[in-house]
């Protein structure tokens, strides 16, 4: 096997480029799971905290410390996240 994979450049370089195309899904899987628990926990906390079921999409962002439009994103994902339907820019927890 380690024979023919160093004798053909070809099969070498697909599963190199596949082991780092894995390792890139799975880093940035993390990295989202991580941000979107972070805002998750935000919206928790601000909703017992302050008593605000809505929050901006600005106001999760400068919280976290994470950009607007990553926020957005994350939100648009989670599954626990809807969007305020009156105010588009605005995120709500889903019970």
């Amino acid at each position: 096997m380690l024979d023919f994979l160093s004798n053909n450049a070809l099969v070498s370089t697909l599963i190199g480029a596949a082991i780092l195309a894995a390792i890139g899904w799975v880093w940035n899987s993390s990295r989202n799971r991580k941000d979107s628990d972070s805002v998750y926990k935000f919206l928790l906390t601000s909703k017992s905290n302050t008593g605000f079921e809505f929050r901006s999409t600005h106001a999760i962002a400068s919280h976290t410390k994470l950009p607007e439009d990553r926020v957005a994103a994350l939100c648009a994902r989670h599954p626990k996240i809807r969007r305020n339907e009156k105010e588009k820019e605005s995120w709500v927890l889903v019970e």
